[in-house]
C-alpha cells in the first residue's frame, strides 16, 4: 500500500562511520544543539502555531486565493512530501510535472531489489487486475521476475569479477561496491514496471494542487489514491494551498482532463494512427530482435545559426531583432563561427553553462530505448517530451554481460512470458497493462529541446559515469546535430565519445579520498 508523510524535522545525528572525521562530528554535534535548542524554545512557548501564528498566515492565504484567485500568492508556501513503496509508472508520472516541483527518487542503477517486506516481493499489485481473469497470473509472473532477478545476483558478481580484478590502487570498500553497483545496474532490466520505489518532492502550493488535480483524475487506481493521500497530508502543513483540489473548480479541470485524454486517444484510434503500416510493423519486428536504442532527429530549424548568432548579438545591440537577424544572413559562413566561438571560447568545465541566446533554436528526437534508460533521461523534466504508453510490443534489450554470464536464456523466456502476457491484459486494461513491462522492454518517447537544453544533457549524460545506453542515445543525438548544424554543435565542447567499462570505479575511488580510507 503506498505511504506518504510530509517532511517533519528530525534531530541530526553525527555520522560515526570509520571514515569520519573529527570536524564533521563537530558540525553535526553543533547543529544537533541548535536543532534541540530550537525544539525546546518551540515548547516553552506554545508550539509552532503560537510562535509562528501559522493561523494568521493561512487565513491570509485562503482569503486571496479565494476572494480574488490569485495563483501566484499558492507559489509563496511549499511542503516537503515524500512517496513510499510506489511503481515506477506512478513515478512517471508524478516526475511529469515541472516548474515549482523538484523530485528525488530512489535509484534502480545503484540499488538491491530483492528484499522482501513482509515476506512478499517489492511490487504494486493493481487492484482492478488482481480482481479480474489475470490476477493470478500477474502476480504468478511478477514474481517470477523477482525470484530470476534475485537468483541471477551471485552469477552477475562471480562473473564481473573475473572480468574486473581489483585494481592495485583500489581499496576492498570501492571494489566492492563498484561490483555491486554493476551487478545491480546490469540485473535491473529484469525489474517490472511495478516494482515499489521511493520518491521525495519539494513543491510550491500552486503545484501541489495541479499534480493532485491529475491524479484525481487519472484512470489508474494507484494515482487516483496518492492524489487523496498527498491532499490529506499537505492538508496539515499547507491547507490554504490545496483546499481548491477538492472544491468544484477543481472537479472541473479533473472532468477537462479525463474527457480531453478519453476523446484523443479515441480520435486516435478512429483515424488508425495506432495501426502500424505494413513498413513500420515489418520494422517493429526487426527491431523486436536487435538490441539497443535508436535516435531519429525529426525537427529541427533551418535557420537556426543565424536564429543564435542574431541572438547572441542582440543584447549588446541598439537595433530592433528583426533587423539584427537581417543583418547577420549577409554575414559570411567564417563570420558567424567567429561569434559562436567568441560565445563559448572560455568554458572550461561543463558547468560553465552555455549563455541564454543558444535557446533560441530547437531539435526534436524521436527516440526508442530501454525503459531503464527512459528512467534516467526522463528526469530532464523542463524539456518538453511525451512518452507513449510503456509496452512489450518494440521488444527487449538484452544485457551484454548477461550473454557473457550465460544468463541469457532464463532472461528472454522471462521477457517473452511477460509479452504474452501484456498483448492479453492492453487489450481490455491499456493503462493497467504497464505494470507488466520489464526495465528492460523499449518503449518510444520524444524529446524537444532548446540548443542550450540540449548542451546541459548530452554533456551530463555522456560523462564516465552514465549508463551505456544512455551514454549512447545522448552521443547520437550530438551526431545527428552535426549533421545539420556543424557550427553549432562546436558549442558543446564537454560531449564524451569515450567508452568506459565500469560507470562507478573512479567515483569509489574518490569517495575513497573523500572519507581517508586507504
Amino acid at each position: 500500500e503506498p505511504d506518504l508523510e510530509p517532511a517533519s524535522h528530525r534531530r541530526a545525528n553525527a555520522s560515526r562511520g570509520g571514515g569520519a572525521n573529527k570536524k564533521s562530528i563537530r558540525e553535526a554535534e553543533i547543529m544537533r544543539k541548535e536543532l534541540v535548542s530550537f525544539v525546546d524554545y518551540l515548547h516553552q512557548h506554545g508550539g509552532w502555531e503560537a510562535v509562528v501564528n501559522s493561523t494568521r498566515a493561512r487565513a491570509f492565504f485562503s482569503k486571496w486565493l479565494a476572494a480574488y484567485g490569485d495563483d501566484s500568492i499558492a507559489q509563496m508556501a511549499g511542503a516537503h512530501l515524500f512517496f513510499e513503496n510506489i511503481s515506477n509508472v506512478a513515478t512517471k508520472i508524478l516526475e511529469d510535472f515541472r516548474i515549482g516541483f523538484a523530485p528525488l527518487e530512489k535509484s534502480t542503477r545503484y540499488v538491491r531489489f530483492d528484499v522482501k517486506q513482509a515476506g512478499k516481493w517489492p511490487y504494486f499489485v493493481e487492484p482492478h487486475l488482481k480482481k479480474s481473469k489475470f490476477g493470478k497470473d500477474y502476480i504468478k509472473l511478477m514474481n517470477m521476475l523477482f525470484k530470476r532477478y534475485s537468483n541471477s545476483i551471485d552469477a552477475i558478481l562471480k562473473y564481473l569479477r573475473r572480468k574486473y580484478p581489483q585494481e592495485k590502487d583500489q581499496t576492498d570498500r570501492a571494489y566492492s561496491e563498484t561490483m555491486n553497483a554493476k551487478t545491480y545496474d546490469v540485473l535491473r532490466a529484469y525489474l517490472p514496471a511495478a516494482t515499489y520505489t521511493n520518491v521525495g518532492f519539494f513543491g510550491v502550493g500552486q503545484e501541489f494542487e495541479y499534480v493532485i488535480n491529475k491524479c484525481l483524475a487519472s484512470p489508474l487506481f494507484e494515482l487516483r489514491e496518492l492524489g487523496k493521500q498527498a491532499q490529506r497530508e499537505l492538508k496539515q502543513v499547507i491547507p490554504s494551498m490545496v483546499v481548491r483540489a477538492t472544491s468544484q473548480r477543481g472537479k472541473v479541470y479533473q472532468r477537462y482532463v479525463k474527457s480531453t485524454e478519453k476523446n484523443l486517444e479515441k480520435l486516435t484510434r478512429n483515424l488508425a494512427f495506432s495501426v502500424p503500416a505494413r513498413g513500420e510493423a515489418r520494422q517493429r519486428r526487426q527491431r523486436s530482435a536487435v538490441s539497443g536504442p535508436s535516435v531519429e532527429l525529426v525537427e529541427y530549424d533551418l535557420d537556426a545559426e543565424e536564429k543564435i548568432v542574431a541572438s547572441l548579438l542582440y543584447k549588446y545591440s541598439n537595433l530592433p531583432f528583426s533587423e539584427v537577424k537581417k543583418r547577420v544572413e549577409k554575414l559570411n559562413a567564417r563570420e558567424r563561427l567567429n561569434v559562436i566561438k567568441t560565445a563559448v571560447g572560455r568554458r572550461k568545465v561543463r558547468q560553465h553553462r552555455l549563455v541564454r541566446a543558444f535557446e533560441n533554436t530547437y531539435y526534436k528526437f524521436d527516440i526508442i530505448g530501454n525503459f531503464g534508460i527512459y528512467r534516467d533521461l526522463h528526469r530532464h523534466r523542463m524539456l518538453t517530451q511525451e512518452r507513449q504508453r510503456f509496452t512489450t510490443r518494440l521488444g527487449v534489450d538484452v544485457p551484454p554481460d548477461f550473454e557473457k554470464a550465460k544468463l541469457t536464456k532464463p532472461y528472454i523466456d522471462a521477457a517473452k512470458k511477460i509479452n504474452i502476457f501484456y498483448q492479453k491484459v492492453a487489450q481490455k486494461y491499456p493503462d493497467q497493462a504497464q505494470y507488466v513491462v520489464m526495465m528492460g522492454n523499449r518503449i518510444r518517447w520524444y524529446q524537444w529541446e532548446n540548443l542550450r537544453e540540449l548542451a546541459w544533457e548530452t554533456e551530463l549524460r555522456t560523462g564516465p559515469q552514465g549508463h551505456p545506453d544512455y551514454r549512447y542515445i545522448e552521443q547520437e543525438k550530438v551526431k545527428a546535430v552535426g549533421e545539420v548544424h556543424p557550427s553549432l554543435v562546436q558549442a558543446l565542447k564537454f560531449v564524451d565519445f569515450k567508452e568506459y567499462t565500469l560507470a562507478r570505479r573512479e567515483s569509489e575511488k574518490r569517495i575513497d579520498k573523500k572519507l581517508g580510507i586507504k
